[in-house]
C-alpha cells in the first residue's frame, strides 16, 4: 500500500502500549455507564469529541490533568500515589478540603 495516498492514522511513531489501551477501554466503559456520549463529555472538558476517541481507544496518553478532569467528570475520583519506600506522597482530584473536627 501505497502511505502517501493512505496515511496511517497514528501519527506516533510506536503504536499505543498495553496500558495505555487498558486505562482507554476503563475510561470508555465508565463513560458508557453513566450514559455519557463522547460529545457530552468533550464538552464538559472543552476538548473535542476526537480527544475524547484517542483517548478511549489508547490512540492518546492523557496528561494527569486530562485523566483527572475526565474522570471527575464522570463523578469519580483519581488519585496519585509515589511510593518512594521512605516515604510517600498522594494527591487526590477533585482536591479534597479537610474538614475541621
Amino acid at each position: 500500500m501505497d502511505h502517501t495516498t493512505h496515511p496511517a492514522k497514528h501519527t506516533d511513531a510506536a503504536p499505543p502500549d498495553k496500558t495505555t489501551t487498558r486505562w482507554g477501554a476503563f475510561l470508555k466503559k465508565a463513560r458508557r455507564s453513566r450514559g455519557m456520549s463522547q460529545r457530552a463529555l468533550a464538552r464538559e472538558l472543552g476538548v473535542s469529541q476526537a480527544r475524547i476517541a484517542q483517548i478511549e481507544n489508547g490512540a492518546s496518553t492523557p496528561q494527569i490533568d486530562t485523566m483527572a478532569a475526565y474522570i471527575t467528570a464522570l463523578g469519580g475520583e483519581l488519585t496519585l500515589r509515589a511510593d518512594f519506600h521512605d516515604h510517600v506522597t498522594q494527591t487526590t482530584w477533585p482536591e479534597q478540603h479537610p474538614t475541621e473536627s
